[in-house]
């Protein structure tokens, strides 16, 4: 697939792991999180939680995630933590200390690349804590965070005990960036790579569909919420979770409709047919687009972006233009492909 040479896009969807993080582990710093490698590659366990997967080589490189994209013309990156290593299941002290940590080492990891932001982790179930590592994360040079859809204890993402959190993350110009996890994983969805190619459809639905029916961003017009994956499989349900809420099953009397216009999605949906149907349906300013990097779902971003025929316009709103408004960004560095 080829590109447009000029389209200077922004990625916001990217996942890196500092190595410099992995070593803190390896010393012990954060009590309920156990380093071990495969003789390649490392893995970390969470209390109560399996083991991570390997981590990739290339999710610990800057200079590879940055190669990776270089040739689509990507113009600049937004790297984010690692879903398998948000952290959800920590006790609080050691919540709050991992999260610092890994937004410390991830704004290092950006330094000095003008092709790479960091996006920050917050230790989401503990709320006034979230909200303290938002500011922390802003002051280091995080730009916006990025969340998952499962929590324990009972949370979920229209829990009122959250709402400080949205509130924070609005004032901050923090768009949150949702990414479908689980915190446990069925086991039908543990062969074949279905845990990947299907698994990652339901949680994004039902997390956004609780977020709509609490009314959170109803009641925080400035909150930017970008789904991850087109929303997963939230656009498939839409029109039920639309329809649930007119015939009062719902338990809510919040405009979800309201809601809908009000939710980003980004790009990696793999098919340029796909993007062309969600665009047509929610709009070209509600997309961004994204990589998923370092993972092969979608190695031609800006290809497929520009193959769904949006016209010019529209591609060049998902391409750079809605991010760079989402994430307050004055200017964009050239693509470097274009620079050389």
């Amino acid at each position: 697939m080829t590109t447009h040479p000029c389209i200077a896009a922004i990625d916001v969807h990217v996942h890196a792991v500092p190595p410099a993080l992995l070593e803190r582990v390896g010393r012990g710093e954060f009590p309920g999180i156990e380093l071990s490698s495969n003789g390649t590659s490392s893995m970390l366990t969470f209390v109560d939680m399996a083991s991570s997967p390997p981590v990739p080589l290339s999710m610990t490189s800057a200079a590879a995630l940055a190669a990776s994209s270089a040739a689509q013309h990507v113009a600049l990156q937004l790297l984010g933590p690692w879903t398998d290593f948000f952290g959800y299941t920590l006790p609080e002290t050691v919540a709050v200390d991992w999260c610092r940590a890994y937004n410390i080492e991830l704004v290092e990891m950006c330094a000095g690349n003008p092709h790479q932001l960091p996006m920050a982790t917050i230790p989401l179930i503990f709320p006034s804590r979230a909200v303290a590592e938002l500011h922390a994360a802003r002051a280091l040079g995080c730009h916006g965070v990025m969340i998952g859809t499962d929590l324990p204890g009972g949370l979920h993402l229209g829990s009122a005990e959250l709402d400080p959190v949205w509130e924070a993350a609005a004032a901050l110009d923090m768009p949150v960036l949702l990414h479908p996890t689980r915190l446990d994983v069925p086991g039908e969805l543990n062969v074949a790579g279905l845990k990947n190619a299907v698994g990652r459809a339901e949680p994004t639905a039902i997390a956004l569909t609780r977020l709509l029916y609490a009314g959170v961003l109803n009641r925080h017009p400035e909150l930017s919420f970008i789904a991850c994956h087109g929303g997963g499989g939230f656009a498939a349900v839409a029109p039920r979770v639309l329809r649930n809420h007119e015939i009062g099953w719902s338990e809510t009397d919040v405009d979800v409709q309201e809601g809908v216009s009000r939710l980003y999605f980004d790009s990696v949906v793999l098919d340029p047919r796909l993007l062309g149907f969600l665009v047509e349906v929610y709009g070209a300013d509600r997309f961004v687009l994204g990589s998923d990097l370092p993972f092969p779902w979608e190695p031609h971003p800006v290809a497929t972006l520009i193959a769904s025929d949006l016209g010019a316009d529209a591609t060049a709103s998902i391409a750079h233009k809605n991010a760079r408004q989402l994430y307050r960004l004055p200017s964009v560095p050239r693509c470097p492909a274009c620079s050389a």
